[in-house]
Formats: structure tokens, C-alpha cells, sequence
């Protein structure tokens, strides 16, 4: 099961609950929750969110800090009618195609012919989202053939690319 739809313009912000546990830490929340506690600012939607966040865990985190009371829906009305909405530019499907292609000749070149199963793994992601999930495992190849520090640059240009925001059309 993967994160709502990308483009999802629903926008949190923390509750009163959620901004005294950022401040003081009195409920000892997971590390991932918090984290996304933190980011969450009454400004970003999921779609920008979602950049920031694992790939898949998204939904769940945000089920479970509003389950909980430390963050709530915020009305559209509520909202700064001066925000840009963003969006993440691999949304597009011409720009996914160029970041998976960018990747392929940039692994291909570096490593040479024994990148074959690795550029056939990034082929076949069809979103951005599938290819930020399987990053980790690339990453940990390119890690073996590069070595540590060139193989992680790599991975994170590639992420970089995944996660870029752009202004979303109004």
C-alpha cells in the first residue's frame, strides 16, 4: 500500500498537543513521528509533504499523529491566501522519465556493463515514488561498486532529483 495520491492538497498543522510535544518531548514519540511533527507546519500539503517523508510511510504517520491529537486537518479557509502550493517535479511524467534516464547513463557510465540488473531495476520503477523506495538498495549497490562516499553522492543526486518541489499550477 503506498501514500495517497501525490498531488494531494489536504494540509495539517500540530495542535496544541503537538506543538508542546515538539517543545518539551513529554510523550516520548518514535523518532519517525516526530520528525514528521516537526515538518508538518499548517503550510504543506501531502504532496509536499510526502517528499519529506519515507516512501510508504506517509499515510500511516499521519493516521497515527492525528489518531493521537497531535495534529489536525486545517480548513481551506484557514489557509494563507498567499501560498504557493508545490508539488513534487517528478510528479510530471516527462521530468520522472529524464531524472530515470539521467540516473541510468550516470550509473552506467560509472560502473559499466555489470550495471545491467541495477539500470533494469530503476527501468522498470513507473514513479517516482517506487524508484525513492528502491534508492535505499541502489544506494547500497553503487555503495559496493563506487565505494562508500561516491556511491551515497550518487544516490542522494539521484533522491535530490526525485524529491525536487516545484510550484504547482493553479
Amino acid at each position: 500500500m503506498g501514500d495517497r495520491f501525490m498531488e494531494d492538497t489536504t494540509v495539517y498543522r500540530k495542535t496544541g498537543k503537538g506543538a508542546a510535544e515538539i517543545a518539551r518531548r513529554d510523550n516520548g514519540l518514535a523518532a519517525k513521528l516526530r520528525r514528521a511533527l516537526i515538518v508538518i507546519d499548517g503550510n504543506k500539503d501531502i504532496a509536499e509533504l510526502s517528499v519529506l517523508m519515507r516512501p510508504g510511510e506517509l499515510d500511516t504517520i499521519l493516521a497515527q499523529l492525528e489518531a493521537d491529537g497531535y495534529i489536525e486537518t486545517v480548513d481551506i479557509q484557514d489557509l494563507d491566501p498567499g501560498r504557493v502550493a508545490y508539488v513534487p517535479a517528478a510528479n510530471d511524467p516527462a521530468v520522472f522519465a529524464e531524472i530515470k534516464q539521467r540516473a541510468i547513463n550516470e550509473i552506467s557510465y560509472r560502473i559499466g556493463p555489470v550495471a545491467t540488473l541495477l539500470v533494469n531495476e530503476i527501468d522498470d520503477c513507473s514513479n517516482a515514488p517506487e524508484l525513492r523506495q528502491k534508492l535505499r538498495n541502489i544506494e547500497n549497490v553503487l555503495v559496493s561498486f563506487l565505494g562508500e562516499v561516491p556511491g551515497q553522492e550518487l544516490a542522494r543526486a539521484i533522491g535530490t532529483e526525485l524529491t525536487r518541489l516545484v510550484p504547482r499550477d493553479a
